[in-house]
C-alpha cells in the first residue's frame, strides 16, 4: 500500500513540474481595450493559455502610459500566475522619464512577440495627403497629434519628428490607441503615429513610415529618410514579462508556450491578417534587446527635451 501511495505521490509531482498550476492565469495589458497591444494581446491569449493547459484572462489596467498595469506585475513578485502582455515604451521608455516603482531590470523575460514599424498617419476623411501638405499646413494653425500616452513609442517618434522638422504640432496623450483613434475620428487631433495594425483596423491614410526600408504592401509611402530625415527608425514592439521570483521551471513553461504560440498556425494566420509582424526572442535575447532600446531611447528622450 505504501507503494502505491508513493507511485501516485510521484506521479502527482511529476504532472504539477509539467504543467502550470491549475488557477486563472492573469494577463495584464497596460493600456485600454482597443488599441494596438490589447488587439494582438487578445488574439495571443487563448492560443497561449491552451499552450500552458490553463484558464486565463486579459485584464486591461490602463493608467500612466501603461505603467499602472506593468508596476503591478513588477509588484507582484514571486506570483506565478500573473504576468504582463507589455507594449515598448512601459518596459524602455517610462523608466527614463519619471520615478517608477520598477525598472527594466525589475522583471522576469519571457518572450519578445510581435514588431512593427510606425506609419505617420491621418483621417481618411482629412484633406492632407502627403507629409509635405502636412509641414506646410501646420505653419498657420499648428496641429494636435494623439498618442497612447506620454511617454509611448508613438509619442516619442512624434516628438522626435517635431524637433527635426518644421512640423509644428502639439502632443494630446490618451489612454491608449483605442481613445486616440477615438479622437482622430472626432478630428479633436489631427494626425498620429501608430503601427500597421492600427492603419489596417481603422483604415487610416499613411503619410509616411518610421522605417529604413518601405514596407511591403505601401509602396508609394515614403520612409522618413527620403523626406530628409535620417535616423527616425521607430518600432513599435511587445512581449511577455513575469514578476521576479518565480521559478525557472514556470519561466521556461511560459516562454516555450509563447514560442509554440507564435509559431501556430492560428496567430499566424490572424498576424498576417492584422499586419502584426512576428518578431521572437527567447528570454535571455529579449532580456538583452529590452536593456539596449532602454539605453537608445533615453538618449532620443534627452535629444527631444522630455526628461530633465
Amino acid at each position: 500500500m505504501k507503494s502505491i501511495r508513493h507511485s501516485l505521490t510521484l506521479l502527482m509531482f511529476v504532472g504539477a513540474s509539467q504543467t502550470v498550476q491549475a488557477q486563472t492565469l492573469d494577463i495584464i495589458v497596460p493600456f485600454a481595450a482597443g488599441g494596438a497591444t490589447d488587439i494582438v494581446a487578445r488574439s495571443f491569449e487563448p492560443i497561449f493559455s491552451q499552450q500552458l493547459g490553463v484558464t486565463s484572462v486579459v485584464r486591461n489596467v490602463a493608467g500612466a502610459s501603461a505603467t499602472v498595469g506593468t508596476a503591478e506585475v513588477a509588484n507582484s513578485e514571486g506570483n506565478p500566475n500573473i504576468i504582463g502582455y507589455e507594449p515598448a515604451g512601459a518596459l524602455s521608455i517610462q523608466p527614463s522619464m519619471k520615478v517608477l516603482p520598477y525598472g527594466p531590470d525589475d522583471f522576469t523575460y519571457i518572450c519578445r512577440t510581435v514588431s512593427n514599424p510606425m506609419f505617420l498617419m491621418v483621417s481618411p476623411s482629412s484633406d492632407v495627403e502627403s507629409f509635405e501638405q502636412l509641414v506646410e499646413g501646420s505653419q498657420e494653425y499648428p496641429f494636435l497629434y494623439g498618442s497612447s500616452g506620454p511617454g509611448t513609442l508613438p509619442h516619442l517618434a512624434m516628438a522626435a519628428l517635431v524637433v527635426n522638422s518644421d512640423l509644428q504640432a502639439e502632443h494630446v496623450p490618451y489612454s491608449g490607441s483605442g481613445p486616440a483613434m477615438n479622437a482622430l475620428a472626432g478630428n479633436e487631433i489631427q494626425v498620429i503615429a501608430d503601427t500597421e495594425t492600427i492603419l489596417e483596423s481603422y483604415d487610416l491614410r499613411p503619410l509616411a513610415v518610421f522605417a529604413e526600408q518601405r514596407v511591403e504592401g505601401y509602396p508609394d509611402v515614403p520612409t522618413m529618410a527620403e523626406l530628409g530625415l535620417p535616423e527616425m527608425d521607430f518600432a513599435v514592439w511587445q512581449g511577455i514579462v513575469a514578476p521576479k521570483g518565480i521559478s525557472d521551471e514556470r519561466a521556461q513553461q511560459y516562454a516555450d508556450a509563447c514560442k509554440a504560440t507564435l509559431e501556430s498556425e492560428r496567430f499566424m494566420t490572424f498576424a498576417d491578417r492584422a499586419k502584426a509582424g512576428i518578431a521572437y526572442l527567447g528570454p535571455d535575447e529579449f532580456k538583452a534587446f529590452v536593456q539596449q532600446r532602454f539605453e537608445a531611447n533615453k538618449q532620443v528622450l534627452e535629444d527631444a527635451g522630455l526628461v530633465q
